[in-house]
């Protein structure tokens, strides 16, 4: 209906969600009330065709995308809705339409928006940034006051504690950036390559992302080797090139541990320091080294293969203090840093970032952005970094798109105390909104009411138990066939859809386990396994959705099992 000030917005919503109609109601009001300054009203229920109508002052149509947006994104509170005003409304025609998310999904973190969504919020964030020249060539002769990149880079800086940071389009460039920084800034005590003066080695996690999914650019592309650090606190228990990368990216790494101090002692005492001493041998061509060759040891934080674990906050600290000593660049992969210092309980991002000397931040994963990373370090490195992201190819004519979606979502997701409290230009912003603790939170009271479930613990083991971010690994007892024909079914008959990404494994859990694991890994057989991350759009699913969607999961897996027999 429409009169002189009056118009419509319907919800569409999936029609087992009937439970929570006020909810949908109060959240419509407060979302879009706030975003156009108009009350909204819920108005009338429709059972029958699951909608909602809300009406408004018609004086705020041109203001409703915007709202609608934000409010389409916030579709796990209720199950599925979408969102349309009435000015452009066709019933017939939006019935052809799909409507938005009608299985609720517990595994997608992540709100997704349509290219034309994503590309029309880039408009708005424009504004709120107060950008309103583009970037070109990365801005590299122009400072804060001319140019909106270099005040993204040194808010960023600034949040972290360093003295700059450079803007790079993906993470991979950036940590190759380091790495090749930190291999000529570090003059190797024995120089044994050839007389280049680089220290051509670094040492990681044999989960590291650089050995697991970069097709081994550090190796083809910059001539660098990797010293897989043993995630074992004995030495003895075997040679680090016992974690074949490619079996770990197959199979899982089911209780492993991050990188602990142990380890790193390993590593730095298992030589004297003479060439004759090069025991260890390096990935991937296998060459003999001794630590005096490493310039570089990558912490990442959270380990995100081992199912987001993290290295005690105090040996992170005293790891710093050994590479100090010998001399090796302590460099953080903080692709998730944001949930890693919400997972030690830190107070702001500063003191997360303190016992690094470089680091990498990634903006599309947590917080949401098209794409983006954020390389950081003193100025030294940092004017050094620009040289080599121009030798890379990596400083496009404008990289605007990319920074702006960057600092959009680094605005909207930074920790608690920065978010509430004042921006950098001092103003105060309480539109914000960021829950990496509560998200972790979330993670560990529903983990907790799915272990007490006798139906569920039968068919997955969940690495670690107790999550330490929010992210957490599962092994299922099932084979690949059997998991993906049961999510069907229960997608079928409950609308849940349980898991989304699942991939299969063969049980082979080489060298993943410590043993002194009371759960004996070594013993498990699993036949697929997921990552599951609480992020913005699930965790606002409630607690008993969850344990529902999965009580039917191991019903149908169990029966189907049983049947078998």
């Amino acid at each position: 209906w429409n009169d002189d000030c009056c118009d419509n917005i319907m919800i569409y919503y999936h029609a087992n969600r009937l439970k929570k109609i006020s909810l949908v109601c109060s959240f419509a009001s407060s979302v879009l009330s706030g975003w156009v300054g108009s009350a909204f009203v819920p108005h009338q229920l429709h059972a029958e065709s699951s909608a909602i109508r809300l009406r408004t002052h018609s004086d705020a149509l041109p203001k409703y995308s915007n709202s609608l947006s934000l409010l389409a994104q916030h579709e796990p509170l209720t199950g599925a809705f979408y969102a349309m005003s009435s000015e452009n409304y066709d019933y017939d025609e939006f019935q052809r339409v799909p409507i938005a998310g009608k299985v609720l999904d517990l595994q997608m973190h992540t709100r997704r928006k349509s290219p034309a969504e994503t590309l029309a919020s880039l408009s708005g964030a424009c504004e709120t940034l107060g950008i309103d020249t583009f970037d070109v060539y990365g801005d590299f002769d122009s400072d804060e006051k001319q140019s909106y990149l270099r005040r993204f880079e040194a808010e960023v800086a600034h949040t972290f504690g360093k003295e700059e940071s450079v803007f790079c389009l993906s993470g991979g460039m950036a940590q190759s950036i380091a790495l090749l920084i930190n291999s000529r800034k570090n003059p190797p005590i024995h120089d044994d390559n050839h007389g280049t003066g680089k220290r051509a080695s670094f040492a990681c996690h044999p989960t590291s992302h650089l050995l697991l999914h970069e097709n081994n650019a550090f190796s083809e592309l910059l001539g660098m080797e990797a010293v897989i650090i043993s995630p074992n606190s004995d030495s003895a228990k075997g040679n680090p090139m016992q974690y074949d990368p490619e079996v770990l990216k197959e199979n899982g790494c089911y209780g492993m541990e991050p990188v602990r101090l142990s380890h790193v002692q390993n590593l730095f005492s298992s030589h004297d320091g003479s060439a004759s001493s090069a025991t260890d041998l390096t990935y991937p061509n296998r060459k003999p080294i001794n630590c005096t060759e490493i310039s570089t040891l990558i912490l990442e934080l959270p380990h995100r293969e081992v199912g987001g674990k993290l290295t005690p906050w105090e040996e992170v600290e005293e790891i710093s203090r050994l590479c100090k000593e010998r001399g090796v660049k302590y460099h953080c992969d903080g692709a998730r840093i944001f949930e890693a210092s919400a997972g030690y309980g830190h107070k702001s991002l500063k003191q997360t970032a303190e016992p690094f000397t470089s680091i990498y931040v990634s903006f599309y994963k947590g917080l949401g952005a098209i794409s983006g990373a954020m390389l950081l370090g003193d100025s030294e490195f940092c004017s050094e970094a620009r040289v080599w992201l121009r030798r890379m190819g990596g400083n496009l004519y404008s990289v605007m798109p990319y920074a702006v979606s960057s600092w959009d979502g680094f605005r909207r997701n930074r920790l608690k105390e920065e978010v509430h409290g004042n921006n950098i230009d001092g103003s105060h912003d309480q539109s914000q909104q960021c829950n990496f603790e509560n998200r972790r939170k979330k993670l560990a009271r529903v983990l907790e009411l799915l272990h007490a479930d006798t139906r569920i613990t039968p068919i997955v083991q969940f690495d670690p138990v107790v999550p330490e971010t929010n992210i957490v690994h599962g092994y299922l007892r099932m084979s690949y066939d059997e998991c993906m024909a049961a999510l069907e079914k229960v997608e079928q008959s409950t609308g849940i859809r349980v898991l989304s990404r699942v991939r299969s494994c063969d049980g082979t859990l080489q060298g993943s386990c410590d043993s002194n694991d009371s759960s004996d890994a070594n013993n498990q057989k699993f036949g697929c396994r997921f990552e599951w991350t609480m992020g913005e759009s699930n965790s606002l699913i409630e607690d008993e959705d969850f344990v529902s969607g999965w009580n039917a999961f191991a019903q149908v897996v169990l029966g189907d099992q049983n049947n078998a027999y």
